[in-house]
């Protein structure tokens, strides 16, 4: 996994205010994830990943459908976006890691580093969230600590929302 590069640090930076603003809250930690930090997944990448090493997560009835890859409205919680989230953290705390999913729609993985917890929002369908050792590439067990809502200010709320 190549990590992000400098321009797309920058770009996260520049987009910290407008993603409060679309959150509807200055409370909790906003959504950092944008398509330049993802990265799809194949077929044969998916085939490889072992299901027990992952947490599985029903859809929310709620949460509007993506059409596509790029259906943003997702990111729009003030817009009827996706609002419910889980907790997840490896089993081995001490390591880091990278997230990603496997999806009705799609599977990546984002390359934003992570050195503890995140939260990851859940769309209507089923998806299944899996963890990357930074220092290997392997994969490593997760597991689910929580769950929430954006606006709900929760005990999680200041974890980082991908």
């Amino acid at each position: 996994m190549q990590p992000l590069g400098w321009l797309a640090r920058i770009a996260d930076i520049l987009m910290i205010p407008i993603m409060y603003l679309l959150a509807g809250t200055l409370k909790e930690s906003p959504q950092q994830t944008h398509f330049w930090n993802n990265t799809k997944l194949s077929k044969k990448e998916v085939a490889e990943l072992s299901h027990n090493m992952m947490v599985s997560c029903k859809g929310d009835c709620r949460a509007v459908g993506r059409k596509s890859f790029l259906d943003l409205r997702f990111h729009l919680p003030i817009f009827g976006g996706w609002k419910q989230y889980v907790v997840l953290r490896p089993n081995n705390h001490e390591q880091d890691w990278y997230v990603g999913w496997v999806s009705g729609i799609d599977s990546g993985i984002i390359r934003i580093e992570l050195s503890g917890s995140v939260r990851m929002l859940i769309g209507p369908g089923e998806v299944k969230f899996f963890g990357i050792n930074s220092d290997d590439n392997k994969q490593i067990a997760i597991k689910e600590i929580g769950r929430g809502h954006v606006g709900g200010n929760g005990p999680h709320s200041k974890i980082p929302l991908l």
